[in-house]
């Protein structure tokens, strides 16, 4: 791999094509115990648009996903690992990052990554999906385990624009498809939310994405 400085700041992007196997990894910039518990959910402002009618996809709108997360689409609506799961990409993770990093997980869906992160130690966790029912699947998801939820904060939020003042606050970020779907949802939503990922991310941060859908010309014109 080689390292790219821009502007002080060195993040890894690994990225991975295709939907079976990842086939590419490079650098660039880019308390309490609950049980049978719904956690309680931590609002902060809500940035979402719904502009479904610039989607070059139904993958890229907003009503799909609802609907898939209500049960009424694809693929299972309690929970799916996209791509593929955590053992696949889980020693880029436990690699880069400590236990004590502040993690970024945006258009988590019904992923379980949560439960892995949390299983392998890491407790200071924030996702966010722009689909409300998808928040609650992450609500029926993490209300089954033991875990210390004190520093998980779950909530409804749109990828392309993040709270000011989230500015520099994460040591990584994990997405997995979110820019695919960002990237069908209309021209210029990719880029949008690559420049959200930079700025929410500390200077020496890490992103780590998992993507099947964006160019590859696209993807490293956004992140170098």
């Amino acid at each position: 791999m080689t390292s790219l400085d821009r502007t002080s700041s060195l993040l890894l992007a690994l990225l991975f094509c295709s939907w079976i196997s990842p086939c590419l990894s490079w650098n660039s910039i880019a308390g309490d115990k609950l049980q049978n518990q719904r956690l309680p959910r931590r609002e902060v402002r809500r940035f979402v648009v719904n502009d479904d009618s610039e989607a070059k996809s139904s993958f890229g709108t907003k009503e799909y996903w609802d609907e898939l997360y209500l049960g009424r689409g694809d693929f299972p609506a309690d929970e799916y690992q996209w791509y593929f799961g955590f053992e696949q990409y889980g020693k880029y993770v436990t690699q880069h990052f400590s236990k004590k990093a502040s993690l970024l997980i945006p258009g988590i869906g019904n992923d379980p990554i949560l439960l892995d992160l949390l299983q392998k130690g890491y407790t200071k966790l924030t996702a966010t999906d722009y689909s409300e029912p998808a928040m609650d699947r992450q609500q029926d998801l993490l209300s089954y385990g033991n875990y210390d939820l004190e520093n998980v904060v779950v909530t409804v939020m749109d990828a392309r624009k993040m709270p000011q003042d989230w500015g520099e606050s994460f040591d990584g970020i994990i997405e997995k498809g979110a820019l695919d779907a960002i990237f069908l949802s209309g021209d210029g939503n990719f880029e949008l939310a690559a420049k959200e990922f930079e700025r929410v991310l500390k200077p020496s941060g890490i992103l780590i994405s998992v993507s099947g859908v964006v160019p590859m010309e696209k993807r490293r014109a956004a992140f170098e």
